[in-house]
């Protein structure tokens, strides 16, 4: 199943987006800004916005995706983003799709909120969350202004990837 990602990290670990500082913008830009990086990867994935409340915290889909993205009320700006889907089980054609879809929108989100990671550093990580995903089932990596972490329920068949800023901690 690794070579089946290999065409997608590749391209979304090329990408690259200039942002100052992205986590300082709100939750609800989440979308415009990691759509402008699915966009230049070639990709007819979208992400939409479903929901917002106070603008801390707001709800995207992308086909299957689940995408909650979350600020604090007393500072403006992004602290966390939670990429979930749920697997159903005996379809592993679909399977492939969805982690595919999964890995293409979190490849996306490093493009768009940890812009300073390399290339060849993001397609690394996109790597081993996908490998972790499929074997242990766990992990937690930090780039330099990031913490990523990963969890799949094998019995739920949910997985869920966050990024948070590490000014918040790895709440």
């Amino acid at each position: 199943m690794r070579s089946a990602f290999a065409f997608f990290i590749s391209t979304v670990a090329l990408a690259s987006q200039a942002t100052a500082e992205p986590f300082d913008t709100l939750p609800l830009k989440y979308a415009e800004s990691v759509n402008a990086a699915l966009q230049q990867v070639g990709t007819d994935l979208r992400i939409r916005q479903i929901s917002c409340v106070a603008s801390t915290r707001c709800r995207f889909a992308a086909r299957r995706v689940e995408v909650e993205v979350k600020g604090q009320a007393d500072r403006p700006g992004t602290e966390r983003i939670l990429i979930a889907v749920t697997f159903r089980q005996s379809d592993d054609a679909a399977a492939v799709e969805l982690m595919e879809d999964t890995l293409t929108v979190l490849g996306a989100t490093m493009v768009a909120y940890d812009p300073k990671m390399a290339a060849d550093s993001r397609s690394n990580l996109l790597l081993e969350l996908g490998d972790a995903a499929l074997t242990i089932g766990e992990a937690h990596r930090d780039s330099a202004e990031v913490h990523y972490a990963l969890s799949f329920d094998d019995v739920s068949g949910r997985l869920e990837i966050i990024a948070a800023t590490l000014r918040a901690g790895h709440g």
